[in-house]
């Protein structure tokens, strides 16, 4: 018997070990948090004791993990619960959906507090496929969360909508107007902002006034991103928009 057996085997496997020969083989042994052997499955069956835990693979093609070169890693773990809505399809499939979660966090959020979320598609959205001229408005969001400033950006992050308590904050009015290729949408009939600010100039107007995140906000989105990034296999990043101070607390993470 094994002195010092595997924790766990995976057989039946395709194993891409990715050494200098670029070897498939069949399985693997796992002791501790380490892989400490490679092989056939004969071969690796030996390293299996009494306790160990045996994983039939049945084919699974199996990598090392992923390595991403270039993310924007921290930001993405800002636009995920626990610091934003998850407002994502199907999470979302209607503009009812969107101010039931804005209405629900409104209710744990102290007023004047800021409430973000993101992810949200005129695409997915049931009110809009039924009336293409319906859009996520600043009324729908002044339903739910009339005491805090609400912003939700959408998928593509080309698209805000804010409330009305934002719009206030921001200073942005009927008045408003930026460059070419950005746009403060407003009512056509009103001329008021209808809360929807389109690419980055009109976005800016309100950002100026959305406060910056926090250390312990930054070490929660990082977190929140390294947990995403392990379910899908990446186990190592460059973060290419860290920004001040993130890359201390991204490197005290990692190493903890």
């Amino acid at each position: 018997m094994n002195a010092c057996p595997a924790d766990a085997v995976y057989l039946n496997g395709k194993i891409v070990t990715v050494d200098a020969r670029d070897s498939v083989v069949e399985a693997l042994a796992v002791r501790g948090d380490r892989i400490v052997a490679t092989g056939s499955n004969d071969e690796i069956r030996e390293l299996a004791g009494p306790s160990t835990r045996v994983i039939n693979l049945e084919g699974k093609t199996v990598l090392p993990g992923i390595n991403d070169s270039h993310t924007h890693a921290a930001m993405y773990g800002g636009t995920r619960p626990p610091l934003n809505l998850d407002l994502t399809y199907p999470t979302v499939k209607s503009i009812a959906d969107i101010k039931e979660q804005v209405r629900a966090k409104a209710a744990v959020t102290k007023p004047g507090e800021w409430i973000r979320g993101s992810g949200w598609d005129y695409g997915y959205l049931a009110e809009c496929l039924a009336d293409p001229k319906r859009r996520l408005t600043r009324w729908d969001l002044d339903e739910v969360a009339p005491d805090n400033p609400v912003y939700l950006v959408d998928f593509s992050q080309h698209r805000v909508v804010a409330n009305s308590r934002a719009l206030e904050l921001a200073g942005i009015t009927r008045d408003s107007t930026v460059g070419p290729g950005s746009e403060v949408v407003k009512d056509p009939v009103t001329g008021e902002p209808t809360g929807e600010l389109v690419e980055l100039p009109a976005q800016g107007l309100l950002m100026k006034v959305v406060p910056p995140w926090t250390r312990e906000e930054k070490r929660s989105a990082i977190l929140a991103m390294m947990k995403d990034m392990n379910a899908r296999g990446i186990t190592s990043l460059t973060d290419a928009a860290l920004g001040p101070g993130g890359d201390a607390i991204q490197g005290g993470l990692m190493g903890s």
